[in-house]
């Protein structure tokens, strides 16, 4: 039975303590302040800290994409201690050219087989994937199997998020379709999507004048979304430094959803980045927990 090993992008926002006890390896993503490279986690722990350092620097940083080199040592250490086979999983290929460097490690790396997985969303939906993963590969799932889980949980996923100033996205080049859209954007808080279906790039898919407009808007698709599963789901409300108003969006949820797994989480510093401080997603999916159970009862 192979042993299969789970390494994961730092954008995926899992916490060190889920990472561990999932035995999920991680590489970070720099965030750039002019010739200046941060490490998420280790150097800028979370939006807060981002945040205290643009203050600090009276600049606004961008982010890149960790070094081949470094998937490859992460690759060597996963060998080293006994690992014969990986799977590498990135945040979206529309937003982030991860996913190519992955492919071209994996296609030359030698001593182990290498699979590479574009999660086309990133933050803790991203987390769900990685989750899902490790949890059937610690269940001696095969790699080939644990790949169509993926799949299947990747096209039950759906989000919406908004920003408070669609500048950042459009400083950093992340906004790909919706230019229609943008000009309106600009005063008002854009309500954004990701394709996962097609190639994983970010959308304007509508506006508000506030955020509590936005969540109303989010609802309609959320409702639209519910009405065709036939399966568990999962709802995962994420803040970018906005604790208070992401508990209210979830208890309003909640509320409206009773029966529903939630879930809170925190975005990526390297995620906020692009999204600028403030914003908040909606991300729903076939709850991965129950997808562990269906895919090992089919094993």
């Amino acid at each position: 039975m192979s042993k299969i090993a789970i390494i994961v992008d730092s954008s995926f926002a899992i916490p060190l303590e889920k990472r561990n006890r999932y035995h999920i390896m991680q590489v970070s993503l720099p965030i750039i302040f002019g010739d200046e490279a941060y490490r998420e986690e280790s150097d800028i722990q979370d939006v807060a800290a981002l945040i205290k350092l643009i203050d600090e620097k009276k600049d606004l940083p961008a982010t890149s994409q960790p070094s081949p080199g470094e998937w490859i040592e992460a690759l060597n250490q996963a060998k080293a201690i006994g690992y014969d086979t990986a799977i590498l999983m990135t945040l979206s290929s529309g937003i982030s050219g991860s996913y190519q460097t992955v492919t071209n490690v994996a296609a030359s790396y030698e001593g182990m087989a290498v699979y590479t997985w574009d999660s086309r969303i990133t933050v803790i939906a991203a987390g769900h994937q990685a989750l899902l993963a490790a949890t059937l590969a610690d269940q001696g799932v095969d790699a080939e199997r644990i790949m169509a889980a993926l799949n299947q949980l990747r096209q039950t996923m759906g989000v919406r998020f908004a920003v408070n100033d669609i500048s950042h996205l459009q400083r950093t080049g992340r906004i790909s379709t919706g230019q229609a859209l943008i000009g309106g954007l600009l005063n008002i808080k854009p309500i954004l999507s990701i394709n996962l279906v097609l190639d994983g790039k970010i959308a304007a898919v509508g506006k508000s004048r506030k955020m509590s407009g936005a969540l109303k808007e989010i609802k309609l698709a959320l409702t639209e979304a519910l009405s065709t599963v036939a399966y568990p789901v999962r709802i995962t409300v994420i803040d970018a430094n906005n604790q208070k108003l992401g508990d209210k969006w979830q208890a309003e949820l909640q509320k409206e959803y009773p029966t529903i797994q939630f879930e809170r989480s925190a975005m990526a510093p390297s995620i906020a980045v692009h999204t600028g401080a403030g914003a908040i997603a909606v991300v729903w999916e076939h709850d991965w927990q129950d997808l562990v159970r269906t895919t090992t009862i089919n094993s």
